[in-house]
């Protein structure tokens, strides 16, 4: 066998194993681009996520202050109405204790 006709035998082959081996670092490469661009917007996405988580948390502490404030306004409403009911459930007593 000679030299030309083993080369045109392989030749073929070697062409197509050498188009696919192209084709594989090709992808290979893109994929570890792809990669890198997936965890860059992974990232960007948990920052976002992690900055508002922060800002409902804020909202919602200001929130519950304000609902915490409003809480203990009316809590001393009603103590300052109970006890002017009870100082006139007291002088209305006294008054019945003074006519009978």
């Amino acid at each position: 066998m000679d030299l030309a006709g083993l080369m045109a035998t392989v030749a073929p082959q070697a062409g197509i194993g050498s188009v696919l081996v192209g084709l594989l670092v090709w992808v290979t490469r893109n994929a570890s681009t792809d990669r890198g661009d997936y965890r860059t917007a992974l990232a960007e996405a948990e920052e976002r996520h992690r900055a508002e988580l922060e800002r409902v948390r804020t909202a919602y502490v200001a929130e519950l202050a304000e609902i915490r404030e409003r809480s203990d306004e009316l809590a001393a409403q009603l103590e300052d109405e109970r006890r002017k009911r009870w100082k006139a459930e007291d002088a209305a007593a006294r008054a019945r204790r003074g006519m009978t």
